[in-house]
């Protein structure tokens, strides 16, 4: 089994592996560089949209058995701008499946960076003085100095991938 994702940060791939790795499947996982379609940095509803624009684009692989969008957004929520990502798959036989990543709140002075028409991984290199965080432990790990974004990431892929390896679904 081929899946292939739709990104070629090595954060993205980390979660994809250590989520298959979890769940015990051998499947392989090919990085393909697409574009999301959607903002640099999406706002609510353009989170799902690139994260299924990238899983769809993969998909015209046809090596590809499953294509999987990652796609990191912020939204308001009850006025605090908030953080997450949507985890898309689509199956070769035209199935599928979404999660989300756990939430997190954006403090005041990285939101107003953000929502000054910066990336969160570029507001978040600038205010923390960090290089390519988006790439490494990002925003929430710098925040929370626990939980890096492949973490993040991780859990919401088992989630998105289980109708297409679990037998109950």
């Amino acid at each position: 089994m081929l899946v292939c994702l739709g990104s070629t940060n090595p954060v993205k791939l980390k979660a994809v592996k250590d989520a298959l790795e979890e769940i015990g499947l051998g499947w392989e996982v090919k990085e393909v560089d697409v574009d999301s379609g959607v903002d640099r940095q999406p706002f609510c509803e353009e989170t799902m949209a690139g994260a299924r624009n990238r899983a769809l684009k993969v998909m015209e692989d046809e090596s590809c058995n499953l294509g999987v969008g990652i796609e990191g957004g912020i939204c308001f929520i009850r006025n605090r701008l908030m953080a997450y990502a949507v985890v898309y798959v689509i199956g070769r036989d035209q199935r599928e499946n979404f999660s989300f990543s756990p939430a997190f709140s954006l403090p005041n002075n990285l939101a107003k960076l953000v929502l000054e028409g910066r990336e969160l991984g570029e507001a978040t290199d600038i205010l923390y003085g960090r290089r390519d965080s988006k790439k490494a432990e990002g925003a929430v790990g710098v925040l929370t100095g626990i939980i890096d974004r492949a973490r993040l990431y991780k859990d919401s892929v088992i989630l998105a991938l289980y109708p297409f390896y679990s037998k109950g679904s």
